[in-house]
């Protein structure tokens, strides 16, 4: 069965065709070099799963911040990478205002650039399917650590600050025309990300807001603990987890210890089919444990920002909301991350968990982000 789902994941990474849509993708392994400013890590190194308990508890617990830190200092740090990414456009002109708008789509944790891009049902669960049909191109990349993109270390090199440093230079070469295939120079780039890809996305507008036309934060909310989630992913050294599959990830590269725990942290009730979350566990990515450590890092008061902004929730999402957004996506974020945003949204995805893209209602999200930027010319 996961044989079967990953040949036709990879097959989707090629020109696809249905009898729906049609569009025309091309893969990309993009080099890119990167300066930024990284904290220097000084935590104890993994022996063994244990050892991960021991700094997920310490990470969760209710004083934290008054522990001691991990790191000893700041540094900048320059480095070259390779990026594994894919541009999808319409097939056939579509004669729309959303002809020359670029999605540049960034995935959360746990996950490679697939999130965007179902191997499994795609009229279903794939966004980069539904965006095309609305006639929109999509740039989807592997985020450093994952998928295609190069494998660095997980304890102190996968920081927040370097993947947005990556996602700042993937946009600027977007915006030259290049990695775009035959569809030449954008007339608007609008960024969409999943989780920790928003804070990514957040924090490109919040430093380098002209770069960016708009955006759409899926899975995400402010100022909420995320203690519970931390403890329900349940996470273990990913390549003793599963031998063989991760030899190339040292042991600060975790991932969560068996389905159940990712449908405790991605999922919620009977909003998704167990199908998929097979699917979603022989597609999974391991975590560095560096990217959770400096998530906190990335500024996100975006406050000289003035394009329009979405934040679209699931109304069960446990990673983000601790099982509840109702009532609390909007503040502070309107007020504190987004004042001078055009047109503010925040969105509650009914019966949906964080893992937006594989809920039995993801087209229904799909429908709602599409028409709020079609609604703004975007």
């Amino acid at each position: 069965m996961k044989s079967s789902h990953l040949q036709l994941s990879s097959l989707l990474f090629s020109v696809f065709a249905s009898a729906q849509n049609s569009r025309i993708c091309q893969d990309y392994m993009i080099p890119v070099n990167i300066t930024s400013q990284v904290l220097v890590a000084s935590y104890p190194h993994f022996q063994d799963s244990y050892d991960v308990v021991d700094f997920i508890n310490n990470l969760a617990r209710r004083d934290a911040n008054a522990t001691k830190s991990p790191f000893s200092g700041v540094e900048s740090a320059t480095a070259a990478y390779n990026i594994g990414a894919t541009f999808c456009s319409p097939g056939t002109n579509t004669n729309t205002s959303q002809e020359r708008t670029i999605l540049v789509a960034t995935h959360g944790l746990a996950y490679d650039r697939r999130y965007w891009d179902s191997g499994m049902d795609p009229t279903n669960y794939s966004f980069v399917d539904f965006a095309i049909s609305r006639g929109y191109s999509v740039f989807f990349y592997d985020r450093l650590g994952t998928g295609l993109s190069s494998k660095v270390s997980g304890y102190n090199e996968s920081q927040a600050t370097t993947q947005l440093g990556i996602l700042q230079q993937l946009t600027g070469f977007l915006r030259d025309g290049k990695y775009t295939g035959n569809f030449g120079t954008p007339s608007k780039i609008v960024h969409v990300g999943h989780s920790f890809g928003s804070l990514l996305s957040n924090g490109l507008i919040a430093t380098t807001p002209e770069i960016s036309d708009g955006a759409i934060l899926t899975g995400l909310a402010y100022d909420q603990n995320a203690s519970p989630f931390l403890e329900a992913f349940a996470l273990r050294i990913a390549s003793e987890q599963f031998p063989g599959k991760w030899s190339d990830r040292d042991n600060h590269y975790v991932t969560s210890v068996d389905a159940a725990a990712n449908a405790a942290t991605f999922f919620h009730g009977d909003s998704f089919s167990k199908e998929v979350l097979w699917y979603t566990e022989s597609i999974t990515q391991p975590v560095a444990s560096i990217e959770l450590l400096t998530s906190g890092a990335i500024r996100l008061n975006a406050t000289t920002f003035t394009k329009p902004v979405m934040i679209i929730s699931g109304e069960f999402d446990f990673a983000v909301c601790g099982g509840n957004c109702v009532g609390i996506l909007e503040h502070p974020a309107k007020e504190v991350n987004f004042p001078n945003a055009t047109d503010f949204q925040a969105i509650v995805h009914p019966s949906t968990g964080h893992n937006i893209n594989f809920s039995y209602n993801a087209t229904g999200a799909y429908d709602v982000i599409l028409s709020y930027l079609s609604k703004h010319g975007l």
